[in-house]
């Protein structure tokens, strides 16, 4: 098997989540490099790993073949336009960006030069939704389901306890509760019924303007509470809500359709079922428990890049198309908010 270097840029609470699946990927390198570099040099040495002084010096070596950006979503434009520069493939945390015309002349570049680039929805990986994906694949069409039918309305909900870095919670930096959590809900939407025409944002609030974040009082400006409603093209009546300021975190899933209901976490410890009115694709009129077991989410998603790296094909989820879509459903909630 051909040895990949991945060069890790951005040494904070994400990369350990990167780095625990890429090594489990057979001959795959990792060299780490942050803007600060004791950030890098800490982080290399507690997982054993080459480190380097300068972002740039990732760029500079022929060897590494793919990029991981796993930094604040103000600098993903300016470090994927060097990963393409330099010939090098990419995978970026989510959001991508927050300009639509930045995506779009992202994906202008892969087209032109036939590489990859992947985002990091994780959900997508979830075994639950990848089943709801499944039993969902016509709707974006037909608007009908094989297994619910028409489907009516879904409720996604995705909470967290926030403060944990204090970007994550500065306007100026891409932090909030929408762009570290709603994007999830709306991705997720997408990926089940297809584009959204209709956006709006029913409530926005900073419950908690101060916060302690690493030991320290930190006055923030991002909303950490967010509810939205979409409806997609196909014509399902979608409602969001997340939000930063749950204890303990909370992730969950209800699609209602004319023969029943599905029901999805990745929580072990939260329902997941398909409820038919009537028997249909496989299964029986009434409760459906549906159990996956657990599934280490980033080492799926981590696992997939290489593959896609490694076989030059375009990735199936997560793909700039992907978040051009999703850019286009965030624009309409702006333009409501605003």
């Amino acid at each position: 098997m051909d040895k990949i270097k991945v060069g890790v840029i951005g040494c904070g609470m994400q990369a350990p989540k990167h780095i625990s699946g890429l090594r489990r990927i057979p001959g795959t390198e990792i060299v780490l490099a942050d803007k600060v570099p004791h950030l890098a040099a800490e982080l290399g040495g507690k997982e054993g790993l080459q480190w380097l002084p300068e972002v740039k010096e990732l760029f500079a070596d022929p060897e590494i073949k793919a990029i991981d950006i796993c930094t604040p979503t103000t600098s993903h434009v300016e470090l994927i336009n060097l990963s393409l520069e330099s010939g090098k493939d990419f995978f970026c945390e989510k959001p991508l960006c927050e300009e639509l015309e930045a995506a779009k002349r992202i994906q202008d570049m892969l087209a032109k030069d036939g590489k990859i680039g992947m985002m990091g929805y994780v959900y997508r990986f979830s075994p639950p939704f990848e089943l709801g994906h499944a039993i969902f694949a016509d709707v974006p069409n037909t608007g009908e389901s094989m297994v619910l039918g028409r489907v009516l309305t879904a409720f996604f909900r995705l909470g967290g306890r926030g403060g944990r870095q204090v970007w994550k919670h500065r306007k100026a930096e891409g932090g909030g509760a929408i762009n570290e959590m709603l994007v999830h809900m709306i991705d997720m939407a997408i990926w089940f019924f297809g584009p959204v025409k209709e956006a709006e944002i029913l409530a926005s609030a900073i419950m908690r303007p101060k916060r302690m974040i690493q030991g320290k009082e930190e006055e923030v400006d991002a909303e950490d509470y967010v509810l939205a409603r979409l409806k997609t093209k196909s014509g399902v009546e979608v409602v969001c809500q997340a939000d930063l300021i749950t204890p303990v975190f909370t992730q969950l899933l209800e699609v209602q359709g004319e023969n029943g209901t599905f029901m999805a976490s990745i929580q072990p410890d939260m329902p997941s079922f398909i409820f038919c009115n009537e028997a249909v694709a496989g299964y029986p009129a009434g409760k459906t428990v549906l159990n996956f077991g657990m599934r280490n989410l980033f080492e799926a998603q981590m696992a997939e890049f290489i593959r896609r790296v490694r076989t030059r094909q375009e990735p199936d989820r997560g793909t700039v198309k992907d978040s051009i879509l999703l850019l286009e459903a965030m624009n309409l909630l702006r333009k409501e908010k605003i």
